[in-house]
């Protein structure tokens, strides 16, 4: 697991926590980062899911009327299996540089600044409270659970259906838009995991609002 975690954005820092040696750490922030101008807009979101379905629209108008002659083939797998590579690659880069660009080069933080990230943190926009909870965490091992099932379940159906005849040779219809955005799901397995596991971001939070956190 990461040792140095991301917790959240305060006074142009972004705010870590070593969760080795139990210390708090910052780092000037990426200029793709703002979580004040992002609380209440998802454009940057919108803008990334646009683009993968507008990608996934031309592949399925190719796939199904011109290039595969509308079945499914090992050709289409391997058109899939790029675009899925593509997403899940695009997607953590962007996300590591964004949140750990300048981590090596961290320095201590304090408290306050900790108190500030930890508030300023959009993962609070779900909830009706900022007060760690029982059920918040029961939350995060659910959502993160249900993710990782989700990646792995998709990759077993898929393999289960071919061996059914329902792959390979089958006419390609509207489902390989939704093929084709498969990539997201290991993206969003390592984001939930590695790069901002919300489990132990709420391990770190529960330990600062209950004073058990040491620092300055």
């Amino acid at each position: 697991m990461r040792k140095i975690i991301y917790i959240g954005e305060a006074d142009g820092y972004i705010i870590y926590f070593d969760t080795k040696k139990k210390y708090l750490l910052k780092s000037k922030k990426s200029r793709w980062l703002n979580n004040e101008k992002t609380r209440n807009n998802s454009k940057y979101i919108i803008f990334v899911l646009a683009t993968l379905l507008l990608i996934s629209s031309l592949v399925a108008f190719f796939a199904k009327d011109q290039l595969f002659s509308g079945k499914y083939t090992s050709g289409i797998l391997i058109v899939l299996s790029i675009i899925w590579t593509f997403e899940f690659l695009f997607l953590t880069i962007v996300t590591h540089r964004v949140l750990y660009r300048n981590v090596k080069k961290a320095e201590p933080a304090t408290k306050r600044e900790l108190g500030k990230a930890i508030r300023n943190n959009n993962i609070w926009n779900m909830f009706n409270n900022k007060k760690v909870t029982f059920m918040k965490k029961v939350f995060a091992w659910i959502l993160t659970l249900v993710v990782v099932c989700a990646t792995i379940g998709f990759i077993i159906s898929l393999y289960l259906a071919n061996e059914q005849g329902y792959f390979i040779g089958f006419p390609v219809g509207s489902e390989i838009i939704a093929l084709s955005l498969f990539g997201v799901l290991p993206f969003l397995t390592v984001f939930l995991i590695w790069e901002n596991n919300l489990i132990r971001w709420f391990a770190v939070v529960g330990k600062y609002q209950n004073k058990k956190l040491e620092g300055r």
